[in-house]
């Protein structure tokens, strides 16, 4: 018998237009919208501090933070599988993911290799605890995807911080390294969802994000280099000019394919939003998703560009 089609929700109530037709502009300024705007502001204007002191003091307490939205980024990427009727092991991918973060904070972790093997055994030698005998590959898949998706590349958070380490620098600048893929990646978030929510007509990607629009696109590509050439006479002044070129336009680019991705996750969950742990914004994922492609490439463009680590 075939599978039968699981409804794909809207994207912030928006209905998905039949195939061919193009989408109807839905109101600009409805009292429900701009109810959604204030919020994503009120959550900035709080969270927007704690991330700047965080950053700026490092160490431990800058690996809690991240050790959060690892955990609960998990527990809504995992649930979202759950409604694929996937089973991943939640506990052991959660507890995976923190381990990486600790070998980025503390990359001389005596024995790393063998943490690594001993985990994926453990995963493998779990499953067979477990009554069901179908789509055991796809449980540990999406366990040792989840991981890798939140776990590390949440891990280049930490490894921004921690550079100064490898170059040799002042430790206090890795704050402005974080920073850094912060300010261009939200930059980018803002212009798309502003353009887009107020000229955006062309949308090609209405299969997974019916929201977002070529207009919203180029948006948050302006935005991200306006960003980049701030940053620079702000807190940043190790950009040369062509490095905010590169990295504007990379982060421009990178941060809306990241939450390109992230919404087919959620389309092909069922899901609107990871979950409503933020106001405004959704879920913890529906708030890094971009972070998750910016971070790693703002660290290895610092590291191998800027700073020349071998």
């Amino acid at each position: 018998m075939a599978e039968q089609a699981r409804p794909v929700p809207p994207d912030h109530g928006e209905a998905l237009p039949a195939a061919g037709v193009a989408p109807v502009a839905s109101p600009r300024s409805s009292p429900a919208s701009r109810w959604g705007l204030g919020l994503r502001i009120a959550s900035g204007v709080l969270f927007v501090p704690v991330l700047v002191l965080l950053a700026r003091a490092g160490g431990i307490a800058f690996w809690l933070f991240v050790a959060l939205e690892v955990t609960l980024g998990l527990i809504e990427f995992y649930k979202m599988m759950r409604g694929r009727g996937l089973n991943p092991f939640q506990p052991l991918g959660v507890a995976s993911a923190l381990a990486l973060l600790w070998v980025s904070y503390r990359p001389h972790t005596p024995h790393v290799g063998f943490l690594a093997t001993g985990v994926l055994l453990l995963v493998l030698a779990l499953e067979l605890r477990r009554p069901e005998v179908r789509q055991r590959v796809e449980d540990i898949a999406v366990t040792s995807f989840g991981v890798l998706y939140v776990g590390w590349l949440s891990a280049h958070f930490i490894l921004l911080r921690e550079l100064p380490r490898q170059v040799g620098g002042d430790y206090a600048a890795g704050g402005s390294f974080v920073l850094l893929a912060f300010f261009l990646t939200w930059s980018c978030d803002t212009g798309a969802y502003t353009i887009g929510r107020t000229v955006g007509r062309n949308r090609p990607w209405t299969r997974i994000s019916p929201r977002k629009s070529v207009e919203g696109a180029f948006g948050g590509l302006a935005f991200a280099l306006a960003a980049a050439f701030i940053a620079r006479r702000w807190f940043a002044p190790y950009l040369g000019l062509g490095d905010a070129l590169a990295l504007g336009l990379l982060v421009g680019v990178f941060a809306q394919v990241g939450d390109l991705v992230e919404s087919l996750f959620k389309r092909d969950a069922a899901h609107r939003n990871s979950s409503n742990l933020i106001p405004g914004h959704g879920g913890v994922l529906d708030r890094f998703d971009s972070l998750y492609f910016a971070a790693p490439l703002v660290y290895y463009y610092l590291q191998i560009v800027i700073f020349r680590v071998p």
